[in-house]
């Protein structure tokens, strides 16, 4: 699906002081022409960004003494905050990195999206999260790019919901597809500046979310920007009550565990899911990521006090 995209970086600013708070947003946006190899942008935020390479999937640039990289169809990027404190005022700032299509898409019609959430709801109901990866995907591609802002059957606030469905009832696992829940959370953020009251009215959406949604953008921010920070092994050591191998937080992991997934199910769909077959699961999952180059801790040797059966 080709768009004709833009790339949008944003700079959110939010002081507070005297308990009373302030959120800015500065959008800057560039067409996708001018992102060649090599070229330099300045002026954002006092700051260079530098493109390294593009295609029709992936972004890298350079940009503030590190290196991103954005998957085009369907990312939503966000660092986590950096905070200015003095006496009298708290600042923080962040940047979200993302890319948009300007145009309406000729063929939109909105009983995909609807098919799309109604089967994730499903896998999660029967607890196949990773059934849901490539849906959700989709599903960011058609509210981001492919349905009109103002579509009147598709507002920014039924947008907020469906993206507070998604995070709210866990539809992905966070620790399989980080960058994914991310996007869902970040895209969240998006709506609420587009949001009207009238929008609001139209849809039912949770006004006190955006806690939620601040404490997973703040925690994923730090694990994909320093995942090796005892901060983030903090976090990530908090999520969930088993460790979990941190080589679940790469991009080599998000990119592949989809298709992995789908490879043990056809490699175990003649075992029986009784008792033991959580061995006979990992121990297959562990040979299919092998096969990729990733070598992988189940949960069983991540946690070797704990029985599992």
């Amino acid at each position: 699906m080709i768009m004709n995209h833009s790339f949008v970086i944003k700079c959110i600013t939010e002081t507070r002081d005297m308990s009373i708070g302030n959120r800015s947003v500065e959008k800057n946006v560039y067409p996708v022409d001018e992102l060649k190899p090599g070229a330099e942008f300045s002026k954002i935020y006092k700051s260079q960004l530098e493109v390294v390479s593009i295609d029709e999937n992936e972004f890298t640039f350079k940009f503030i003494a590190r290196t991103f990289t954005i998957n085009r169809n369907w990312q939503l990027l966000g660092t986590y905050f950096f905070s200015k404190p003095n006496i009298y005022v708290s600042e923080s700032f962040r940047f979200l990195f993302y890319f948009e299509n300007e145009y309406d898409y000729p063929e939109w019609d909105n009983e995909r999206l609807v098919e799309l959430f109604n089967t994730m709801v499903k896998n999660t109901d029967e607890g196949n999260l990773w059934k849901n990866i490539p849906l959700a995907r989709e599903l960011m591609v058609i509210m981001k790019d492919v349905s009109p802002l103002r579509d009147a059957n598709i507002n920014p606030a039924l947008r907020m919901y469906i993206c507070e469905r998604v995070i709210g009832d866990k539809m992905l696992d966070i620790k399989d597809v980080p960058r994914l829940f991310m996007s869902f959370c970040e895209y969240w953020r998006v709506c609420c500046d587009q949001a009207t009251e009238e929008d609001k009215k139209s849809c039912e959406y949770d006004e006190t979310f955006f806690r939620t949604v601040d404490r997973h953008i703040y925690d994923l921010g730090w694990l994909l920007m320093e995942p090796d920070c005892s901060y983030s092994q903090d976090i990530w050591s908090r999520m969930g009550t088993l460790k979990t191998d941190p080589v679940q937080l790469t991009p080599e992991w998000e990119n592949c565990i989809y298709d992995v997934e789908l490879e043990c199910e056809r490699r175990l769909k003649n075992e029986e899911r009784g008792m033991g077959f959580c061995h006979a699961y990992w121990s297959t999952k562990r040979a299919v990521l092998a096969n990729r180059g990733i070598k992988w801790k189940s949960p069983s040797a991540m946690n070797p006090g704990v029985m599992f059966d």
